[in-house]
């Protein structure tokens, strides 16, 4: 493996990968795929005993249009997580399951008639991914050791490079992670579900919330848009500054207008 070359192993956001048929690459993550997967198989298999498949037709085929069909994309890899419980709920109802169809059906859209403007159950579970992968990301800085964050660097790049070798990680890089991972320890640790359910208890003033085993549809299930973006936007200005990024200064100018 060489390593005469520096390159930047920093985090930056990445614009959609583009997929072969020209469309933007979705959002939803193979843990959510895969699912889809599974209850579209089981509504293409019924729907073939029914007799309602055109002969030739392949399972692929199918389920391209039945995406088309549900949410107006060609296929699961363009889906975003706003997507999921439509696809699920109408691949259920393909497959006649028609009680758990209505449960997901019933859970997209506007939580309750008085919710405010925007505040659905998709941008719901979007903020509440952002939360949770912010969240993730930090504790995973936290546990991870500085040799094993190398060799993820490693992986990433054989992957995405698979001709070109490895040119090795970037000082700079390793300085910034050094720092952070020092700050953390300096700061008591990272902060964990047990800091996000406190703040989400001091952003809804509800001091008795619990938000269950899976927080994450927790917060959907109990916290409006509003109250998710202030959780968002606190929970990343106060990793910031546990990992010593920024200055307060800097880090508080959006949260100013959130609160």
């Amino acid at each position: 493996m060489s390593t005469t070359h520096k390159t930047d192993r920093t985090v930056k956001p990445r614009k959609a990968a583009t997929k072969p048929h020209g469309g933007p690459r979705g959002n939803m993550t193979p843990a959510e795929i895969k699912p889809l997967l599974f209850h579209a198989r089981q509504a293409f298999d019924a729907q073939l005993v029914a007799g309602l498949i055109d002969d030739g037709e392949t399972f692929n085929t199918w389920r391209h249009a039945q995406v088309m069909a549900a949410v107006g994309k060609p296929g699961l890899t363009a889906c975003s997580h706003e997507d999921f419980r439509p696809l699920r709920g109408h691949f259920l109802t393909l497959a006649g399951r028609d009680a758990a169809a209505f449960k997901d059906h019933m859970t997209s859209g506007k939580p309750t008639d008085h919710a405010e403007p925007g505040d659905t159950f998709e941008a719901r579970r979007e903020l509440a991914w952002t939360i949770a992968q912010s969240l993730n990301a930090h504790l995973h800085l936290a546990r991870t050791t500085i040799e094993a964050h190398i060799a993820e660097s490693v992986h990433e790049w054989d992957r995405s490079n698979p001709s070109q070798p490895y040119p090795g990680p970037d000082p700079m890089w390793l300085a910034g992670l050094s720092h952070r991972k020092s700050s953390i320890e300096a700061g008591g640790g990272p902060l964990d579900v047990g800091y996000l359910v406190w703040l989400t208890r001091q952003k809804t003033r509800r001091p008795d919330l619990h938000l269950g085993s899976d927080w994450q549809a927790g917060l959907v299930e109990r916290c409006a848009v509003s109250k998710l973006t202030q959780i968002r936007d606190t929970l990343i200005n106060r990793i910031a500054a546990r990992e010593g990024l920024g200055t307060a200064k800097t880090r508080n100018k959006k949260q100013s207008r959130s609160d």
